[in-house]
């Protein structure tokens, strides 16, 4: 199913035929379906076909954005739309468009609606909502991320083709992280925060989440306008003069400063990462990086709090119990600050910031997880605020320090679950991090987020094209050793099938690096239909899959039960030898298992 991207629905949209009244009747069932908590208020069909219709009488070619589907957090003014920031008792109607949401809008998108989000924008977990808790698209018992959680599975569930959330101490990057897409964070002032409701109003940033970096670059390109009705917003590039070297080098944390608070599987996932940052052409160096890590602890810490109470004030004073039970915990705190709290830490912060500028003359980037860790729902049910607290150590100093960067998906845990870096730089080398998050994404190969079937499907035969379909019969199929080979190039699962009556399983050889596994052989005579998987892979990953199989396996086409016919894992029988044949377990797993099948037949290998 095709994933979409800008890039691809521009081109439907120029080259085949594509119309938006189309796009729209073909989202609509799948709008339907999805989980409501994703949204708090969604526009309805009359008024997105009425969007659509509009558009139609525009040339596609004089709008940037023309028919793409986005949406934004619900802290985000649109006209003639409730804005809630999370919370229902603060809820009113927007007179006009927040200014992000008025460029997107003229550039010729459609506002699909809004998302659910952290109450207030005050947390990383997604989970502090009254309309919900968007469930993590890869295991929806594990959390999707906060506080833009609805922004970012809207784009992982393949709802629109990119979203804006907010980002204060990590909100774009965490859900970004924990569901496989990119997260631009830009440099404080460098897009408009007028008609956003505020959480830090000195610190918050729109953040966008991305398919790939090609999208983020196409929206920032139409949000990237200096707003003088902002007075945060930053006019021109005050920019660091930096020279960049050659290759890029990248301060990573020493040993000592890293800390997955036991999660084995994120640490195994962090130094996946780091591979690939040499495989993309960097040059990691582990350093020391105490300012960023004592930067991020000043954020809760210290007097920013104030600004969230200043923020949700006079609700809060008012009427408390609006708020949920962590988020006033959190904010009320803000009241008890001093002006002598204030410029303490706002003192700490400059001699933090000095320190840091010292790491910078000697690299060009810094990468660090963008997360050190993930956790269920039921964990962060348990114990909100530690766990929440966790999640932002290694993304709270990035707006205090004045920074931009963009979370990448690097690499799958061995759960399933996604994991990434966040690549950052001083402010206004957006552009430079936005360029090596792409390096970094194609090297990695992780495939972002889920893709949307269209009718008519004839618009997409040449999508179609982009996917292969792999039938597996042994060791890759799901839960077994090799799965993480195909989870790894972005394969999905597709269904169960079985083979045609006319092939024999083997042993092969076992090595030092490879499991034991199974060989199949096609032969002349009946057998038995041997159960396996099929897998869909995008196409442009399936060269790196095949360096990884090993003689005598090799990629054919398998006949199976159905008729169907699909490319799969066979033996050439020159490899075999002396090979066990297995055949009358009737399949991989049942030999595993010890079960062999109640009709064995007479195996002529044994």
């Amino acid at each position: 199913m095709p994933a979409i991207t800008i890039s691809k629905l521009s081109k439907q949209y120029q080259e085949n035929g594509l119309i938006p009244t189309t796009l729209i009747e073909s989202l609509w069932p799948k709008l339907e379906k999805a989980d409501p908590a994703i949204w708090i208020y969604r526009i309805s069909k009359e008024s997105l076909l009425d969007r659509a219709k509009e558009l139609e009488s525009r040339s596609s070619e004089e709008l940037p954005l023309y028919g793409i589907p986005f949406a934004v957090k619900d802290n985000m003014d649109v006209a003639g739309c409730p804005t809630s920031a999370g919370c229902p008792d603060f809820t009113y109607h927007a007179k006009t468009n927040a200014h992000v949401v008025e460029l997107l809008l003229s550039a010729g998108a459609i506002l699909i609606g809004k998302t659910n989000m952290d109450q207030f924008a005050t947390g990383l977990v997604g989970t502090r909502s009254p309309y919900g808790v968007p469930g993590n698209v890869f295991n929806e018992d594990f959390i999707a991320g906060g506080s833009s959680s609805g922004s970012a599975v809207a784009v992982a569930r393949g709802l629109v083709s990119f979203s804006l959330g907010t980002d204060t101490a990590g909100s774009g990057r965490v859900p970004a992280s924990f569901n496989n897409l990119l997260g631009y964070k830009p440099t404080r002032g460098k897009l408009s925060n007028r008609g956003i409701i505020p959480a830090c109003r000195t610190l918050d940033c729109v953040s966008v989440f991305g398919l790939q970096v090609w999208d983020i670059e196409k929206v920032l390109h139409v949000l990237d306008e200096w707003d003088p009705l902002d007075p945060f917003s930053k006019e021109g590039e005050e920019r660091i003069p930096r020279t960049f070297s050659d290759p890029q080098k990248v301060a990573l944390l020493q040993e000592g400063q890293l800390e997955f608070f036991g999660d084995s599987n994120a640490r195994k996932a962090y130094e996946k990462s780091v591979r690939v940052l040499t495989e993309s052409g960097m040059h990691p160096v582990p350093v020391d990086l105490s300012p960023f890590l004592e930067a991020a602890e000043l954020l809760y810490a210290g007097p920013w709090v104030a600004e969230r109470h200043l923020a949700t004030s006079p609700l809060i004073m008012e009427s408390p119990q609006s708020l949920l039970p962590e988020t006033l915990k959190i904010i009320r705190g803000g009241s008890e600050l001093s002006a002598r709290d204030a410029f303490q830490a706002q003192y700490k912060l400059a001699e933090l910031r000095r320190q840091a500028d010292k790491i910078w003359k000697n690299f060009d980037f810094l990468a660090l997880p963008t997360t050190a860790t993930i956790y269920t729902q039921e964990a962060i049910s348990k114990n909100p605020i530690e766990l929440n607290s966790n999640l932002g150590r290694y993304t709270n100093f990035m707006n205090l320090l004045d920074l931009c960067g963009c979370a990448v998906p690097t690499a799958f845990r061995k759960d399933g679950l996604p994991a990434g870096l966040t690549l950052f730089a001083p402010a206004f080398h957006d552009h430079e991090v936005l360029r090596w998050a792409g390096e970094i994404h194609r090297t990695a190969q992780t495939g972002a987020g889920l893709e949307l079937e269209f009718e008519p499907e004839s618009y997409y035969q040449a999508e179609e094209m982009e996917r292969i379909d792999l039938f597996v019969c042994g060791s890759h199929m799901s839960g077994l050793p090799l799965n993480k080979q195909l989870t790894e190039l972005g394969a999905e699962f597709l269904r169960e099938v079985k083979t045609a009556s006319y092939y024999r399983m083997f042993i092969l050889p076992p090595t030092e690096s490879l499991p034991l596994r199974p060989g199949l052989v096609r032969c002349a005579e009946e057998t038995v239909s041997l159960p396996g998987e099929l897998w869909r892979m995008p196409l442009k990953n399936f060269g790196a899959f095949m360096l990884k199989i090993r003689f005598p396996l090799g990629i054919s086409q398998v006949d199976l039960q159905n008729g169907e016919m699909e490319y799969g894992f066979c033996c050439d029988p020159s490899g075999m030898g002396n090979c066990t044949e297995i055949t009358q377990w009737g399949g991989w797993r049942s030999y595993l298992a010890g079960n062999p099948i109640d009709n064995p037949i007479n195996p002529k290998g044994k």
